[in-house]
């Protein structure tokens, strides 16, 4: 064999044996970040604990450190880079609960200093439940949760503490993970906030339906049938426009709405959103006058969008307006320089 195949041949098995390792700890480390992202609670295999504890210790602790117990993979700069581009904070302590580990990710949830390795855990999340879960995993070896909402962001945070091990089943450290859930909870609120409106709006026309109803089986005169079949329809009129408006914020949240701009008469818009509105107006009295203002130019715009936008108006205008009140509707031009502020008349 020539020195030249010799060569290949040893290039040849590095090469592999790196590959062998890379994929090995990818998946692993993989497994953990799906775990993470599911909120699984099963526990990590002791395997997949003692080779994590061995990257984040390794990568960060001195030869002489009690901590190590294993040897220094190969593939620890791969870890390192796995760990820094996940969207989930990492930390590692040992016993003594210092930070031996932790990514960039962890330091920008918690607002901390860019790094912390060497300081005790409570120095970085600043609450002191959390730094006792992190003692109690390392002591019955079970893993805990919480949520915490640190003051400095204001995010909401769920942490996860799991004890590691070595190969002989001794606890040396904790690993700790965290996910931001802000955006959860923020659309769980905005959840709970639309059912709870669309409950209420709901709730008022269908009572003045049901109770209409009960009164036409009572078989009352043809004048008050036919007054109240009217009334029966604007509440079906009111009950459909809020299904039309729920069936367009689901067009406007999935994308699929499309303006369709086009140089349009302004004042035949309003009077078409007017004339929707009327009957709940005259429902509760109210008089809507319209101020004309004569040679409005033509506006670049979407004329059943910006109808919709006029006729929310119009209803707010009908809901918080005492009863017997007026309701003006008008329409000018505005000149505003280029520095001017914006304005809301």
């Amino acid at each position: 064999m020539t020195l030249l195949e010799l060569t290949l041949t040893v290039a040849t098995v590095v090469l592999t044996v790196s590959l062998i390792f890379t994929v090995r700890w990818g998946r692993q480390l993989e497994r953990l970040r799906v775990a993470r992202d599911q909120d699984t609670t099963a526990a990590l295999s002791a395997a997949e604990q003692d080779e994590v504890m061995t990257l984040t210790l390794s990568s960060s602790l001195p030869p002489d450190d009690p901590s190590l117990q294993l040897g220094l993979p190969n593939c620890q700069p791969l870890f390192v880079a796995l760990v820094q581009t996940i969207d989930t904070g990492v930390i590692v302590v040992n016993r003594a609960c210092q930070i031996v580990f932790h990514n960039d990710t962890a330091i920008h949830l918690l607002a901390g200093q860019p790094d912390m390795r060497g300081s005790g855990l409570i120095t970085l999340v600043r609450d002191h439940q959390a730094d006792r879960l992190a003692h109690d995993a390392m002591i019955d070896g079970e893993q805990r949760e919480l949520t915490i909402r640190p003051l400095a962001t204001g995010r909401t945070l769920h942490l996860q503490f799991i004890p590691l091990y070595t190969a002989s089943r001794d606890i040396v450290g904790a690993l700790i993970t965290i996910r931001d859930l802000t955006q959860i909870s923020m659309l769980e609120r905005a959840r709970r906030d639309l059912v709870a409106n669309v409950s209420h709006e709901l709730r008022t026309p269908l009572a003045s339906l049901k109770l209409l109803v009960e009164t036409l089986q009572s078989t009352p005169p043809p004048d008050i049938a036919a007054r109240m079949l009217e009334q029966m329809a604007q509440e079906i009129d009111a009950v459909t426009q809020l299904v039309d408006e729920l069936h367009e914020l689901s067009r406007l949240e999935s994308g699929r709405v499309s303006l369709k701009l086009e140089p349009l008469a302004v004042w035949p818009v309003i009077e078409r959103a007017i004339e929707r509105i009327r009957p709940q107006a005259e429902r509760k009295c109210h008089t809507i006058c319209i101020e004309l203002v004569s040679d409005l130019p033509l506006a670049l715009m979407d004329g059943d969008r910006i109808g919709q936008v006029l006729l929310n108006l119009l209803h707010n205008a009908v809901k918080f307006t005492p009863e017997g009140g007026t309701i003006t509707v008008t329409a000018q031009v505005l000149h505003l320089a280029v520095d001017d502020p914006p304005s809301r008349t």
